[in-house]
């Protein structure tokens, strides 16, 4: 119960924040192998937990997702409605990912031996870029800045959320910050963007997946992992929207070359 319980507040607490929730999730499981602990598979659990995370910042961004699909009765006017316009701008953020997704998201082992010095020097360079970037970019563009290229850019760099230990968040925020959008606008649309990346991401492992759950959607492991997710996520959304609002990245970077220099010492010492 207690790994269950660690495996959901590492979904929640690195989902949203620019740290790599998939870096977290292969080193947790490489060393405690979750599925051993309950009568989920890590599959099952990885499905469950986005799932949680997925109802999570659909909850947080309700009013602003009602208004988006509200705009829909002009979508043949995109020009009329900020949030409609934003929705078109995440469709297009979305596309690249689910296209690379699809023809690689296969391509990288996670259980080969170097999984850890990869997602060690991912963590640490990226950690890097996003320092730069959020030390000396302006701040001076914010959701009306948002244009078709902007939106490209984003999902293409997004892309790189593929290679373990590369943040999907963190992608995001490095394409948005050095185009000179500010941190509250970089977070919001990061956020949003993964609702249709988790959409997708959980719809191919259900495709892929032919005994998906076959102890029921009941079963206690399941609504546990699926409600401290929720929980969890939520908890993380709302600290780092608060967090940006007064603060820089840099706890988020300190954190990240901390966590990737401790992988590439274990990689170095095992």
């Amino acid at each position: 119960m207690l790994f269950l319980v660690i495996f959901c507040l590492i979904q929640g607490f690195s989902e949203f924040l620019p740290i790599s929730s998939q870096g977290h999730l292969i080193v947790f499981n490489s060393y405690y192998n979750v599925d051993h602990f309950s009568e989920l598979s890590i599959l099952e659990l990885n499905i469950i937990s986005h799932l949680g995370s997925l109802f999570a910042v659909v909850l947080y961004y309700n009013k602003l997702l009602f208004k988006m699909v509200k705009g829909l009765r002009v979508f043949y006017r995109p020009d009329l409605d900020k949030n409609l316009n934003l929705f078109f701008k995440l469709i297009v953020s979305t596309i690249p990912i689910i296209i690379m997704g699809y023809f690689f998201g296969k391509s990288f082992d996670y259980n080969i031996e170097s999984i850890l010095l990869i997602i060690g020097l991912t963590s640490v360079i990226f950690a890097i870029v996003l320092l730069i970037l959020d030390k000396y970019c302006l701040m001076v563009r914010n959701q009306d800045s948002i244009n078709f290229k902007v939106a490209l850019f984003t999902g293409l760099f997004q892309c790189l959320a593929l290679i373990p230990g590369v943040s999907r968040a963190g992608a995001n925020m490095i394409a948005l910050r050095s185009l000179g959008f500010n941190r509250n606008f970089t977070v919001r649309y990061s956020n949003l963007l993964s609702i249709p990346v988790i959409i997708g991401a959980t719809g191919f492992l259900f495709i892929n997946e032919n005994n998906f759950f076959i102890g029921g959607f009941l079963n206690l492991n399941v609504v546990l992992v699926f409600f401290l997710s929720f929980l969890f996520s939520l908890i993380f959304i709302h600290f780092l929207i608060t967090w940006v609002r007064n603060s820089s990245l840099l706890i988020f970077i300190i954190y990240r070359i901390i966590f990737g220099t401790f992988l590439i010492f274990l990689f170095y010492n095992i």
